[in-house]
């Protein structure tokens, strides 16, 4: 009945707290939005400037099937402005291409070899050397129609129904996972710090109730809050970015709820660090600033250094964003992540043993 009671007061203090609400809440509907709409995995095209003055027919034919290339954001102008773009790093490559470059199908002169002029920004040489093989290509494939070369083979193209990860789709779960911790660290460690630093927890002693009900009361609302809070991330991300949500919500649940027990024992443990309430953001962005861009939230930790990827393992925040985007991305179940699921529990025992020893109920006199 006390820790209840204690729960929806402790409840209706949080809902209250409009520096809460926003952080907890608002913060991740930001990055979700911001992330979303840019849209990462939308096919990047290359810059390519073309240079030529009075084209002839087969030639213009040719410069016309370029704009067709999805890869290439053909531009136009004289040598000297495409020359400028190029320096200015605003295109990859610029081709120089002489108006007779291709001979008219109706004159009877044997074809002469011309110099194509490829100026490359070694800047963006992996956009370069792309262009470069998309545009040797077809220079070879207009060589061979105009030569009349027999076809010696067909590509048989088949489709295949595969899932489509998109962008959206992986940034979810990592929010989730990061809306969790920051609302378990942040709002124990500055909560409780100033309770003590007031004097609160110390009052609190002399009442009836059990000090351990407090504690308990204050764990059951911020792991309903981390609840709720991932529902509504959840279905912001599904109504509005069409995300995929194929997990099973039992095992999604489980989840969060070990997450949040992790990073409780963090919140409480940098409360127990901390002796005053200006020493909390100082501790707490400490460990958790790292943790927000290595544990693979915004982007796959694949894409970093061999020697990084051998660290950020041991994060308590990326086994937790991993399990969550394996369930909720890829429908896995309990075996996928047991392993993961392990590395969470663990660090919840951990955390939640340092938070035993560190916290206080008030600062000792010296």
């Amino acid at each position: 009945m006390t820790i209840r009671t204690l729960t929806l007061a402790s409840l209706k203090m949080f809902v209250r707290n409009k520096q809460s609400l926003f952080f907890t809440l608002f913060m991740p509907f930001i990055f979700i939005g911001i992330f979303g709409l840019v849209g990462f995995d939308k096919p990047q095209t290359i810059d390519v400037g073309i240079v030529t003055n009075a084209p002839s027919t087969s030639t213009k034919g040719f410069l016309d099937s370029l704009n067709t290339i999805s890869a290439l954001k053909i531009y136009n102008g004289n040598d000297a402005d495409e020359r400028t773009a190029l320096q200015k790093g605003d295109r990859a490559v610029v081709l120089i291409v002489p108006d007779d470059l291709f001979p008219d199908p109706a004159a009877k002169t044997a074809p002469i070899t011309k110099d194509v002029t490829i100026l490359k920004n070694v800047a963006y040489e992996q956009q370069a050397q792309t262009a470069i093989v998309i545009l040797t290509q077809l220079f070879d494939k207009t060589t061979l129609q105009i030569a009349k070369a027999p076809t010696l083979f067909a590509l048989n193209v088949q489709d295949i129904n595969a899932k489509k990860v998109r962008y959206i789709d992986f940034l979810l779960p990592g929010i989730v996972a990061m809306s969790i911790m920051q609302m378990a660290v942040f709002s124990v460690a500055f909560v409780f710090t100033d309770y003590k630093e007031k004097g609160i927890l110390k009052r609190l002693l002399a009442t009836p109730m059990k000090p351990q009900d407090f504690v308990i009361s204050q764990v059951i609302t911020r792991l309903l809050v981390a609840v709720t809070q991932s529902a509504v991330l959840l279905g912001f991300g599904a109504l509005v970015f069409k995300s995929h949500i194929d997990g099973n919500p039992l095992l999604i649940l489980l989840t969060i709820m070990l997450g949040g027990i992790m990073f409780l024992g963090l919140g409480f443990t940098i409360s127990g660090l901390s002796k005053t309430v200006d020493a909390v953001p100082a501790l707490a962005n400490l460990i958790v600033f790292p943790m927000l861009f290595l544990s693979g939230i915004f982007f796959p930790t694949s894409s970093m250094p061999g020697w990084l990827q051998s660290v950020v393992v041991y994060l308590p925040l990326q086994p937790f964003a991993k399990a969550m985007r394996a369930i909720i991305g890829d429908g896995a179940g309990f075996s996928a992540i047991k392993g993961d699921l392990a590395w969470v529990a663990g660090w919840a025992i951990v955390l939640v043993f340092l938070a035993v020893i560190t916290f206080r109920w008030e600062e000792k006199r010296m």
